[in-house]
């Protein structure tokens, strides 16, 4: 009887020079993903990318997750990051809704087992709180303090709401963990 191997990949935050985080804001529609670099000394918040996959709602469920999942793992091999923040799931007044969206969740999860990052998720409330100190702040002051803190200000490209909450999930998990350099 052979024994499952398990291959784990931890990391010394303390030892790197810069740090990449995804963010991915899941949906069966609409997938927001953002990516950021921590860079050490200056301790400097750099943005790198940030999009949507968009899934045709007509296409069955297990269709859309096929191409979400070979979509982000597209990002994920061009960028290379280091860990990964998802949004954690809230309340959903549809069950099947919260199924399908779980079903989601478990596709990025999956691709987080498959590339060895570190998750980390946050809600809604705590993503807003870590951007703006205010819990029930509305999506137009997160998505002002995303490009505040980026500084995307003067950037004429648009973001999605879904694009702005994944960087604002990176955000939140900066402001939410110490990092040493």
């Amino acid at each position: 009887m052979s024994t499952p191997i398990l291959i784990s990949r931890t990391r010394s935050w303390r030892r790197w020079d810069r740090l990449r985080i995804i963010g991915i804001d899941p949906g069966t529609v609409i997938c927001g993903y953002g990516l950021v670099e921590l860079t050490g000394g200056k301790r400097e918040t750099k943005y790198l990318t940030a999009g949507e996959v968009k899934l045709n709602p007509k296409e069955t469920l297990p269709h859309r997750l096929k191409i979400l999942h070979s979509s982000l793992t597209l990002i994920i091999d061009e960028y290379k990051p280091d860990l990964l923040c998802l949004e954690k799931i809230f309340y959903h007044k549809s069950i099947r809704s919260a199924f399908a969206l779980g079903s989601t969740r478990g596709v990025v999860l999956l691709l987080a087992a498959q590339n060895n990052l570190p998750v980390s998720e946050y809600n809604p409330t705590e993503v807003k709180m870590a951007l703006t100190g205010y819990g029930r702040a509305e999506k137009r002051q997160v998505q002002d303090m995303v490009k505040i803190i980026l500084n995307l200000k003067s950037s004429t490209r648009k973001f999605s709401e879904d694009s702005t909450d994944a960087l604002a999930l990176c955000i939140c998990h900066i402001n939410s963990s110490t990092f040493k350099f």
